[in-house]
């Protein structure tokens, strides 16, 4: 922008400096997205772990089949 200057007239110059922002490369991409990744799957495996040991606590506690049920009994028609 120019403008028109008197004599006399004091002349003001304004620079504005802007503070530098902080970059971020690849590699601080790339460990970030592998650290959020890592995350998700340790949950999901520790998840996974739990689910199956409570379902081998679960079914170590009751009979798998009829024939387990009834004393392994297998004919059935046969009164005890």
């Amino acid at each position: 922008m120019i403008q028109n200057v008197t004599p006399g007239q004091p002349v003001r110059i304004i620079e504005v400096v802007r503070e530098p922002t902080a970059s971020i490369d690849m590699i601080q991409v790339s460990v970030a997205a592998f650290g959020l990744t890592g995350l998700i799957m340790a949950s999901a495996a520790i998840a996974g772990i739990l689910a199956g040991a409570l379902y081998i606590w679960y079914r170590s506690r009751r009979a798998v089949s009829t024939i387990e049920a009834r004393g392994h009994q297998h004919n059935f028609f046969r009164e005890q």
